[in-house]
């Protein structure tokens, strides 16, 4: 017969002594953003599964109202989707009454994502490719 694929629970990162870098989370991560009626909805991804692991225990509800500030008192739900190495939030109420009555300067939160993107993050130094880090120190040779 052939092989059932195996599912459990995901694996927690575990973060070493190893040193971290400030850098965009856009460095690690993708993102896509829209709106639902009044909700906006901003899954991210990352590209490898150790990165998955930091992003799902870095990335929760009280990470994701500090970085996006307009989040900070309206309902949010996480889930985790780990089959696609992403975490989507649901922003309940954000966008108002939703896109047709909005007068807002983003009112279908398409932005969303790409500001989380921007947001500085402090992410461990193995998970980054040297070519990813224009903004990390080099040696001196």
């Amino acid at each position: 017969g052939t092989a059932r694929p195996r599912f459990g629970r995901p694996q927690p990162y575990r973060p070493g002594a190893g040193r971290t870098v400030r850098l965009p989370l856009g460095t690690l991560v993708g993102a896509r953003s829209g709106d639902r009626c009044g909700d906006a909805t901003v899954g991210v991804w990352a590209r490898d599964e150790r990165s998955h692991r930091w992003l799902r225990d870095y990335l929760d509800v009280p990470r994701l109202r500090s970085l996006l500030p307009e989040t900070a008192r309206l309902p949010v739900s996480r889930y985790e989707l780990p089959n696609l190495r992403a975490v989507n939030f649901v922003v309940h109420g954000l966008l108002g009454d939703g896109v047709t009555v909005s007068a807002g300067a983003d009112p279908q939160a398409r932005t969303l994502g790409e500001r989380l993107r921007g947001c500085l993050a402090d992410i461990p130094d193995h998970l980054v490719d040297l070519p990813q880090r224009p903004y990390a120190s080099m040696p001196d040779d």
